[in-house]
């Protein structure tokens, strides 16, 4: 009788570990959700109030040209190999060896990431004339040199995102994952609060200045928490040590993959400079920022939520997580992004005109802007596939397969630009981002599938075919809803905003019903508890 009073008991603690788990999660996932959604509406913000002072003039296309660079720079050199390599490894010798042994691995890799950084500083300040030519050879010699000085002002940007992505590494690897939902937020007020004392009283290369501050922001404020955690930095670089072989080792392919975001971004923006004077340079970046907003929002929540729990689980060889994790994440993400990618295609132009459309932003420069804004939105939903299934294959410790993937999809990405772009202009550099996007996602996938054979079962399939015909269905009914508004509602600003808020409350009302209809078990689910409380 006592042994059996105290397996209930056991069993009862493990129900309410597990439960009180579910709730931690669900707490850090909401949390997450709500600091990215705020993060991407004060980035919004801020591009609205640039574009509201500069438009698509000279000003702002050398300022869009030279914040690229630092970045860009990163990018190709180091890209996503911090974040991609060291949790992986972190992880490993956090849960096979010790924290101490943990701790000094991090001490060895933000050394040898600083110094990197410091040096890519250096060297692009140095061919920063050369740099601009290469990213923008279609820019007037005026434009040319305010974005050479300009960018000569935001190298040390390069310096603070190494060391605030390391940071981000350990802070997620022990389960923080709030301080680093919040770095972009802090950056974006930070540029918000500029144009809010100062608005434009130090012209554009105080905007530049202020950029610099503000990444340097994504870096400090993560210094307290990292201190509670008993993380003391201590420089020191041994490139011989096993651990730091081994994230290079993984670094290597993994870096080569990076190299399709950047390469997508230096091609269009060469082809952009020599089209609408340059404005389509300005175009294409505020549509990306936008389209970017829209699927980061769920996608980064997403992957960073699942990425340290699948190294975690992956280091256990613990299969069929893994393959729960990823199937989990792709439908989740398939049930938000498909009617938002609708959505966007059809409302490109109300949303720009409502978002951008102030100031000195006039009708030429929204007809660019949602034009390029339409066609990126063709590549949502592999944007925030391939996200999910990149990081699945990062966390196996496997980083040539999306070196093959991204190369792949890269040369698709080429290709097409240099073919869209002479009929379509600003739009086809869009949609062949969309496209190798899309490309990217369906190669990755058929990686993951090789490496767990069947990923979704049945009902997978047949929950994700409801989700696309519910999404297909509420298209139809928002674009007969468009056509009559637009032409029955003056334009302008209100104009739109009575378009788009109409079509968005329709949209939403008739996917949630169809998918309820059609029987979506999440969006079941979810209605039913909505309607009990």
């Amino acid at each position: 009788m006592q042994n059996m009073r105290l397996h209930c008991w056991k069993i009862e603690k493990r129900k309410c570990k597990t439960l009180n788990k579910s709730n931690k999660m669900l707490k850090t996932a909401s949390f997450m959700t709500v600091a990215t959604l705020l993060a991407k509406m004060c980035g919004m913000a801020r591009d609205m109030i640039i574009a509201s002072f500069y438009s698509l003039g000279s000003e702002n296309v050398a300022f869009s040209t030279a914040a690229r660079i630092p970045t860009l720079l990163f990018d190709v050199v180091i890209g996503g190999v911090i974040s991609a390599t060291f949790i992986p490894v972190f992880n490993s010798v956090l849960e096979c060896r010790s924290k101490d042994e943990a701790m000094d691995f991090a001490n060895k890799f933000i050394t040898m990431i600083t110094l990197i950084t410091v040096c890519l500083s250096i060297a692009g300040y140095a061919f920063s004339d050369t740099l601009v030519y290469i990213l923008g050879p279609g820019l007037n010699p005026d434009t040319h040199n305010l974005a050479r000085e300009l960018s000569n002002i935001m190298f040390p940007m390069i310096i603070f995102t190494g060391l605030a992505f390391s940071f981000v590494g350990i802070l997620q690897s022990f389960g923080e994952f709030n301080i680093p939902a919040i770095i972009s937020l802090v950056s974006n007020l930070a540029i918000i609060l500029y144009f809010a004392i100062f608005k434009n009283r130090f012209g554009i290369h105080g905007l530049a200045v202020t950029m610099l501050v503000a990444w340097s922001l994504q870096m400090l404020i993560q210094v307290p928490s990292l201190r509670k955690l008993g993380f003391r930095y201590k420089p020191s670089l041994k490139l011989n040590d096993p651990n730091i072989k081994h994230a290079l080792v993984l670094a290597v392919p993994m870096l080569v993959s990076t190299w399709v975001q950047p390469l997508y971004t230096i091609v269009n923006t060469r082809l952009a400079s020599g089209l609408n004077g340059g404005g389509a340079i300005v175009a294409l970046d505020l549509a990306n920022k936008l389209y970017i907003m829209i699927v980061g929002i769920f996608s980064f929540v997403v992957t960073n939520l699942i990425f340290p729990k699948l190294s975690k689980a992956n280091s256990l060889n613990n299969n069929s997580e893994v393959k729960g994790l990823i199937v989990t994440s792709l439908k989740a993400i398939s049930i938000i992004i498909f009617p938002l990618m609708a959505g966007f295609i059809i409302l490109a132009r109300p949303i720009t005109v409502i978002i951008y459309e102030h100031g000195i932003f006039d009708k030429s420069a929204t007809s660019l802007t949602s034009m390029a804004l339409m066609c990126y939105s063709f590549g949502m939903i592999g944007m925030a596939a391939n996200e999910i299934l990149s990081k699945s294959l990062f966390s196996m410790q496997d980083s040539k397969t999306p070196m093959f993937t991204a190369l792949s999809s890269m040369v698709i990405n080429i290709v097409l630009a240099y073919s869209l772009s002479h009929f379509l202009g600003v739009g086809g550099l869009a949609l062949a981002s969309a496209c190798g996007s899309t490309a990217n996602a369906i190669l990755n996938y058929i990686f993951v599938k090789k490496k767990f054979g069947r990923l979704f079962e049945k009902e997978d399939f047949i929950s994700l075919s409801k989700t696309l015909l519910s999404a297909l269905i509420m298209s139809g009914i928002v674009f007969v809803l468009y056509v009559f508004l637009q032409n029955n509602v003056e334009d302008g600003f209100l104009g739109n905003l009575i378009i788009g808020a109409s079509c968005a409350v329709v949209g939403i009302i008739s996917y949630f019903a169809f998918s309820y209809i059609l029987g979506v078990v999440e969006i079941k689910q979810l209605t039913d508890d909505f309607l009990k409380k």
